[in-house]
């Protein structure tokens, strides 16, 4: 395998990782707010700064493609 392919299939892995530790936080901030899951402004942050990052690996994972 070339350097380049080998380089672009290590960021597809790298970007899938990050989406889904993203995911990850989310789901613990989801279950420490259970069952009503009312956001504090500091959860909320979080969730959507956790969204944002996951977004952007997403994009650059479909760049990669």
């Amino acid at each position: 395998m070339d350097t380049a392919t080998k380089e672009r299939n290590t960021r597809r892995v790298d970007c899938t990782f990050r989406v889904l530790d993203a995911m990850e936080d989310i789901r613990d901030i989801w279950r420490d707010t259970a069952p009503l899951q009312d956001l504090d402004e500091a959860q909320r942050d979080k969730v959507l700064k956790k969204i944002g990052a996951a977004r952007k690996a997403l994009d650059q994972l479909e760049g990669l493609l």
